[in-house]
């Protein structure tokens, strides 16, 4: 497959962006608006059939899904409410489910060790499968080191992110977060074959 770095770095930042802020902020709009857009399958990434199903569904389910895109993100991703897939890698890899778990502390010593500093506006974990998304364009694009970015994707998101993904979708049916969903485990699922990456093995507690 003739999948470059350039296309994961692209990849991971419209995602990570539509997983991470309120569609209703102007970070949102330039992703919303590729993907929404009628080519939009036709431009992404290592397009293929489960690509095209998943813009198809966000292209449908952003016009006619009964709530909001505002509120399905917050039902899905912010609460107040129990959340079908909390999107935090704690809460899978951790034996009692909790947020700024080990893998929280495992994430921030990466970002240490390999140079990479977010300004985030509010105390939170930074094992936040949307912000990982953002970090990971970030590295692509900023000269971390290709060793560093593998281990963040093996050692730290890939472990726990396909279970969450699956959780996630689930929990999203009939929105136009569900396409977005299987748009996100078709992607991962790319960059591990593209660049021969082994996920580590880890106990997951959801």
């Amino acid at each position: 497959m003739d999948y470059t770095l350039e296309d994961a770095a692209a990849s991971a930042s419209v995602l990570g962006t539509l997983f991470y802020f309120d569609p209703d902020t102007d970070r949102c709009a330039q992703a919303l608006s590729f993907l929404l857009a009628p080519d939009a399958a036709g431009q992404w990434p290592g397009a293929d059939d489960a690509d095209r199903r998943a813009f198809a569904i966000m292209q449908r389910n952003a016009q006619t899904q009964e709530e909001s895109l505002h509120e399905a993100f917050s039902r899905l991703l912010v609460g107040p409410n129990r959340l079908p897939a909390p999107p935090w890698g704690s809460v899978y890899t951790d034996h009692d489910s909790v947020i700024f778990g080990d893998t929280t502390l495992a994430v921030r010593q990466w970002m240490r060790e390999s140079g990479v500093k977010m300004k985030l506006a509010s105390r939170e974990p930074e094992d936040h499968f949307g912000l990982m998304l953002i970090m990971t364009s970030w590295a692509l694009t900023e000269g971390v080191a290709e060793e560093d970015i593998r281990t963040l994707l093996e050692q730290h998101l890939l472990p726990w992110a396909p279970r969450f993904l699956e959780l996630f979708t689930e929990g999203a049916a009939g929105t136009f977060y569900e396409g977005l969903g299987l748009l996100a485990a078709s992607t991962l699922d790319k960059w591990t074959e593209a660049f021969a990456l082994s996920p580590a093995e880890r106990k997951l507690y959801r």
